[in-house]
């Protein structure tokens, strides 16, 4: 606590000091603030557990991403992607199917 000396005495302002002052003992405080700082320690745990999980999933998403860009080609030019003409050539056509490229005019 503070002590503050005054010329006169102000029983107003004593008064609502008073009702508002509070007694702890410091037995209660020592708990007090090893549950305070049990629940700070929690809270950051949680909040780095979420920072990992976020991680996690960029990390993912830049693997599957990285993925796609360098097996982008990859099926058009094996014959794969499954959504090819009905012979099952994949997509591919050529001068035995009666289509040529270079004469599309």
């Amino acid at each position: 606590t503070r002590t503050v000396l005054v010329p006169t005495r102000l029983n107003p302002t004593i008064n609502r000091l008073t009702k508002t002052r509070t007694v702890a003992h410091a037995d209660g405080l020592f708990a007090e603030k090893e549950q305070h700082l049990s629940e700070l320690r929690a809270k950051a745990r949680e909040k780095a557990k979420e920072a990992r999980k976020e991680e996690e999933r960029l990390k993912k998403e830049r693997r599957e991403e990285k993925y796609r860009r360098e097996h982008a080609y990859e099926e058009l030019m094996n014959g794969g992607g499954g959504d090819g003409d009905e012979d099952g050539s994949g997509g591919k056509r050529s001068n035995r199917d009666g289509f040529d490229e270079d004469d599309f005019m």
